[in-house]
């Protein structure tokens, strides 16, 4: 425990208030992700909107929306999610992570104008394509541009923060929804939806303050402004020992590589890779698997189902607001106990939560406690869920491919989770109107064998154990590669003035002329991730 904690102080020091903002900006797009599943969650469920896209129900007097149509509203939308994942990929090979976001902002508030605006059904869809055709490219830009512009030891911290985000996003959709609930016209679910909107113009804002990824500059020959790059995001100790350069040398070798490799889409089940392709396919599946998007796209319509109508908006604001707090933690656990661990005993214990849920669920007339019981329930599932699955899965699936088939890797995951997602968000009605709080062990079953699958099947990908051995390959690869790297240095830039004002680099150049890896010093203060292409 006390190494872990120490490993995350000396990773934590690398966060220079630089990259931090750039993180952070880029991060803010998931926000919208988040806010669009827990608003669209709430809105559903007002009477306003009820009454404009709905139908009377003469015997409980009420409006509601038939099971077929709140499937499509729920799930035709992951299709432009899924149409999302397909054309990012292109988009930032071409233009970038900057110029991909932008348009990715301008798709998003496009949407909630579409969806306002609307006075039936299918204009409302379209306006929710809209969105989530944003939400699928920004699944995609947010987790690459920060797992290339950050060091492997904050990687996890970074890409992290995607869930934090997806928290905050949906808390506050729960406070908003909670708030215009209680309108009784349509301006309750107009301004929910129309805020959608606002944290795409704060990102365009914001945006073109922050630089391009340096894999990117490097990927399209721009070595001088990845250099600029690296120095901007870098503690000031690191680019006097001119270890910016050495990622810098690293990353063309590695540029290069990549291009030379750069192979078709087939390449991805290929003997090399097809266990790579598995694994960021098969945790992705699962976190739809566990019932994510049910919790975020059916929390109040559930609560609803099991009996607590008046408290269902309170509820959703309550599950939202924890479950921010545990976003927060997962960004520090995930480097601190590796993904591999808290996929593995964030699998059973949502299983044992929504397998009680569903057996609460199931008595007829339940009392306080029992009602008590569920609620309790949901809230602690959905906790773990973003301690553990939630952001885990898109961090493990941004990095389990090899720098040559790193988007086709995160694109093929991503899509296949928007497909499965689909599947979910569309029967997901019809389920809840057949077994009711009985869903619950179907995603309970699932989560139970995400664990039983990261045991048996899922590495560690946390950074300090990429590589355990010094006879691995991957390590033979990482050090040929600084061989490599010096050798680069030594015919493109002054390295004698710059060996000469660090004593500690010049051990490290001679340490690797000498065919053996830098050593622990390098290791612990920089952490430098100088091979990604594994």
């Amino acid at each position: 425990m006390a190494r872990g904690v120490f490993a995350g102080k000396a990773a934590f020091a690398q966060a220079t208030p630089r990259l931090m903002i750039f993180c952070t900006i880029y991060a803010l797009g998931s926000i919208f992700f988040g806010y669009d599943g827990a608003s669209f969650g709430g809105v559903q469920a007002m009477d306003p909107f009820l009454r404009t896209f709905g139908k009377w129900n003469k015997e409980k007097e009420t409006y509601y929306l038939p099971s077929d149509l709140q499937s499509l509203m729920n799930s035709l939308p992951l299709i432009g999610k899924f149409l999302g994942t397909v054309i990012v990929g292109p988009i930032i090979e071409r233009f970038g992570h900057r110029y991909t976001m932008a348009f990715t902002c301008c798709i998003q508030v496009i949407g909630p104008i579409i969806q306002v605006t609307s006075k039936n059904p299918a204009q409302f869809i379209v306006g929710r394509f809209m969105v989530y055709t944003a939400v699928g490219l920004v699944e995609n830009v947010v987790p690459t541009y920060q797992s290339e512009i950050a060091p492997g030891a904050l990687r996890g911290f970074f890409v992290g923060s995607i869930q934090l985000c997806l928290t905050t996003g949906s808390l506050i959709a729960g406070i908003v929804n909670e708030s215009m609930s209680r309108k009784t016209d349509n301006s309750g679910w107009q301004i929910a939806t129309a805020l959608q909107a606002l944290p795409a113009v704060m990102i365009i804002c914001l945006l073109f303050f922050t630089p391009n990824s340096p894999r990117w500059l490097i990927f399209n020959d721009r070595y001088e402004e990845a250099l600029k790059v690296l120095r901007s995001v870098r503690r000031k100790q690191d680019v006097d020992n001119g270890l910016p350069e050495l990622e810098l040398a690293s990353m063309r070798e590695e540029g290069q590589a990549g291009r030379r490799e750069k192979g078709p889409w087939k390449d991805l089940i290929n003997r090399e890779n097809r266990r790579r392709t598995g694994i960021a396919c098969a945790i992705m599946t699962f976190q739809q698997l566990t019932g994510v998007t049910f919790s975020s796209s059916y929390g109040p319509t559930f609560y609803r189902s099991v009996g607590l109508s008046d408290m269902a908006f309170i509820y959703a604001v309550v599950n939202n607001a924890t479950s921010v707090v545990t976003a927060m933690m997962a960004m520090v656990f995930l480097d601190m106990f590796g993904r591999r661990t808290l996929v593995i005993h964030g699998g059973w214990s949502q299983g044992a939560f929504l397998i009680a849920i569903a057996a609460l669920g199931r008595i007829k007339n339940p009392n306080v406690h029992e009602s008590n019981g569920i609620v309790a329930g949901m809230q602690l599932y959905t906790c773990i869920l973003h301690m553990t699955l939630g952001p885990g899965a898109y961090i493990t699936a941004a990095e389990v491919g090899t720098q040559a088939l790193r988007e086709k890797t995160m694109a093929v995951s991503t899509a296949l989770n928007v497909i499965v997602g689909f599947v979910v968000v569309f029967c997901t009605p019809y389920l809840l109107r057949e077994i009711g709080s009985g869903l619950a062990y179907i995603w309970g079953g699932f989560a139970v064998l995400s664990s039983i699958w990261a045991w048996f099947c899922m590495p560690e990908l946390k950074a300090s154990h990429f590589c355990l051995h010094s006879r691995c390959p991957l390590t033979m690869i990482r050090a040929e590669i600084w061989k490599r790297s010096i050798n680069y240095l030594r015919q493109t830039s002054p390295l004698g003035s710059l060996t000469s004002t660090s004593g500690g680099l010049t051990h490290e150049l001679a340490v690797l002329e000498n065919g053996k890896m830098p050593g622990k010093k390098l290791d612990e203060e920089a952490d430098i991730d100088r091979v990604e292409n594994v």
